[in-house]
């Protein structure tokens, strides 16, 4: 699993996944979305455009850091989600809590 966080507008972060989103990359995921409530602020924005393949481990991830960022009174929203993922989500009834959408956002050039 791949992971960057960039600045967006608006002061939100965006969070950029690619991989498999399962339980051997959750935890590692999970540590940096606690690095990112913890140590930035505004909210944050998950995109999802280049994760393959999810599992209850990384559906997991992303409602802790919905429930951590629900806390501080910030708000998430999942973008670029498709396939297994977003079938994932909606059987999990996750759509009905955090936001999706399944248009990715723009992401600044590395």
């Amino acid at each position: 699993m791949k992971v960057n966080v960039f600045k967006q507008e608006r002061n939100a972060a965006v969070i950029v996944l690619e991989g498999e989103f399962d339980a051997l990359s959750a935890p590692v995921t999970r540590a940096e979305f606690e690095r990112l409530v913890n140590d930035e602020a505004g909210d944050v924005i998950v995109d999802l455009t280049g994760v393959t393949f999810m599992d209850s481990s990384g559906a997991g991830a992303l409602v802790f850091l919905h429930k951590r960022l629900m806390g501080q009174k910030r708000a998430l929203a999942l973008v670029g989600v498709t396939g297994q993922p977003m079938d994932l989500l909606l059987l999990l009834r996750i759509t009905s809590v955090i936001p999706v959408n399944q248009t990715p956002v723009a992401r600044p050039q590395q």
